[in-house]
């Protein structure tokens, strides 16, 4: 499979699989021009606290998800859920062997504002990928197409937390998983903050 080129949808704080098929291609399309779908990787990542698996979403301005291209999609960002965000994120992981290592990075996008969701997943992806030094061409796409040739892997729709089942990995430790049990999948930063380096050899698993 190397060498394949591969159509994402854009993510927030994508999951390990995010990365784990990103590995795997030559070149990688973000899709833009898609009609933005709710409840989805594409504004809300998960992460693992002491209470659990919980969801953090990026709130869209009211009513601009109607219809509208993907690439539009404003952030609401009179809720000051940046700050929410970097609370929740450093709850759950600051006692990770490290987050010490890896946290002014990986926040550093939280603590500017954006007006889109795409410049913002865009920037976090960029982010991840220095850390990682994935170096694999990410393009953005110039049209909507429904459906691609054989040739390329399009994971828009079937990379999702309703499919999650679908995706195994093998285990590893997490902070909470002596009292709670290993979540697979969740964002990438659960991995990278629990182990570090190793992340990715472990995504080429």
């Amino acid at each position: 499979m190397e060498g394949i080129t591969l159509i994402l949808s854009t993510a927030y704080y994508p999951p390990v699989q995010y990365f784990a098929e990103l590995l795997k291609s030559g070149k990688v399309f973000i899709e833009q021009h898609e009609t933005y779908p709710k409840q989805t990787y594409r504004n809300r990542c998960y992460i693992y606290s002491a209470n659990g698996v919980i969801p953090l979403s990026i709130p869209v301005e009211r009513g601009s998800f109607h219809k509208v291209k993907l690439k539009d999609i404003r952030i609401d960002n009179s809720r000051k859920w940046q700050r929410e965000h970097i609370h929740a994120i450093r709850s759950a992981y600051n006692s990770s062997a490290f987050f010490e290592f890896y946290k002014d990075k990986i926040l550093q996008p939280l603590y500017s504002e954006y007006d889109y969701l795409l410049d913002l997943n865009m920037e976090i992806l960029d982010v991840i990928s220095n850390i990682l030094e994935i170096e694999i061409r990410v393009y953005t796409t110039d049209s909507f197409i429904k459906e691609y040739d054989d040739n390329i892997r399009d994971l828009r729709y079937s990379l999702s937390p309703k499919n999650e089942s679908a995706y195994s990995s093998p285990e590893y430790f997490q902070v909470f998983s002596p009292s709670l049990g290993f979540k697979p999948n969740l964002s990438l930063i659960d991995l990278l903050f629990n182990m570090g380096p190793e992340t990715w050899s472990y995504l080429r698993t």
